[in-house]
Parts: structure tokens; sequence; C-alpha cells
């Protein structure tokens, strides 16, 4: 196959549906990076990016030692993909008044998903920032950022509430060298959980909208992100076309 003609999106969703249609069973150990890079003819990033992608999903498991383990679930939504060449601008843009606090920032033990994406074992330590954009007196926007733990002692800002310019990221790539190649972004619509009740100032079960952020440099994640958004509050997102410039 012409490795032009593959990315990791391509190599994602063909082992999603095998695993929801049970012709990989559920633990069975999914292809190790090596393996799916040589099937397919990409390069190994390109192949890890792919088994990130279906731990993010929670349709494989990290197991130590032994790569990836393939995670049942049935077709219970529908993925649209939307590929974008170019880079997204980091975060949002706010009107001025708009007020953006982190609330917390610690090292605490993580695991499903967060552990997975990250990399690291369950109940291992990684850096959790909370944060929230406050409008005339309504919360528009509240996050969650995690980062693997060694970050810490390379950006100390990470551990403290502060939030001044250029931002985390920024802080990681120009201490570390490691620069983002892909940024994905997952959007689904949720139900608000206890922990957004009182942030949002609505009813537990009221719909929001869920944006789940990776920052990959190829070989890791630098960041694993989700941020929430109530009703009544619009994210736009807008394009320039490179190839008509």
């Amino acid at each position: 196959m012409d490795p032009t003609e593959v990315g990791y999106l391509d190599i994602t969703d063909h082992y999603r549906r095998l695993i929801a249609d049970r012709q990989i069973t559920d633990g069975a150990r999914l292809p190790s990076v090596r393996d799916i890079a040589n099937e397919w003819g990409v390069a190994t990033k390109t192949a890890q990016r792919a088994l990130k992608a279906l731990s993010m999903e929670g349709y494989a498991t990290a197991v130590r030692g032994l790569g990836y383990a393939a995670t049942f679930r049935p077709h219970d939504f529908a993925t649209l993909r939307v590929r974008v060449n170019g880079s997204r601008e980091r975060g949002e843009a706010y009107a001025p008044g708009d007020e953006q606090r982190i609330l917390s920032a610690k090292l605490t033990p993580v695991g499903g998903a967060v552990s997975e994406v990250l990399g690291i074992e369950p109940n291992d330590l990684a850096v959790l920032r909370t944060g929230s954009v406050t409008r005339a007196g309504r919360v528009i926007r509240m996050s969650h950022s995690w980062f693997p733990a060694e970050l810490a002692d390379i950006v100390p800002e990470l551990l403290t509430t502060e939030s001044t310019p250029p931002g985390n990221v920024a802080r990681i790539e120009a201490a570390t060298g490691r620069k983002t190649e892909l940024t994905a972004d997952h959007f689904t619509v949720d139900l608000t959980g206890l922990q957004h009740v009182q942030g949002f100032g609505v009813p537990q079960g009221t719909p929001v909208l869920v944006r789940t952020t990776v920052r990959h440099d190829g070989q890791g994640v630098i960041e694993y992100g989700t941020t929430w958004f109530p009703r009544n509050v619009v994210l736009a997102v807008e394009y320039n076309d490179l190839a008509n410039s």
C-alpha cells in the first residue's frame, strides 16, 4: 500500500471496526507498533498514534510489557472525521472582561483513559490542572488538563495556579525541545455530572458539549485535556484555506 495514502486515522478506523464487530475478541493482543508499521507501510510513529487513538476512544487498553489489548465496545456512537492540514491556535479567543482562572494544579494518581493516553501505569502520578472561564458572572468553560509528571520538574509553572502567556504547552516545547506534531480534537455531547452542576449552575443531566484534546509530538503525549461547554455557548472554529491563499 502506498504510504502517502495511509494516515493513522485509517489504521484506527480499521481496528475499531474489527473490535466492535468482534472479529478481534475482547482482550486479544493487538499487533505491535512495528507490526502495524510493516503491514501498512507507515512510520512507527504513525502506528503508535493509531494505537493511542484506539486507547483514547476505549477500544484498546495498554498492557505493561505486551503493548495493547482489544477492549470490546459496541457501535454506540458515530465518529465523523474532519482532517485539517496545518495547525490550530491553542485555546479560545475570549472577550474583554472574561475571567480566566486556574482552580487547581497538583500531582495526583491517575487511572483509566488518562493513564492509557499518557502511557503510564494506573495509580502513577500525573499533573492535573483544572480551570474555568467566566463571562458576566456565568461560567462558560470548565477544563481539565493532564501532563506527564516528569514535565513538572522541567516546567515548575505546571504546579502553580498562575496562567500567563505563552501558555504551558509552549513552555514545555521551549524547555524540552519537543514540538507538537499532532493535535487531535474529539467533540461529543454528554450530560453534566455532579462535578459541573455547581460550576455551570444547571441541573444534573443537562446537555453539555465536551471537547477532548490530545497533543502528541510523535513520540508521546504532551497534553491530554477535556473541556466542557454548557448550552448557549457557541464554539466557533475558523479555517484558512491555504490552498487558495
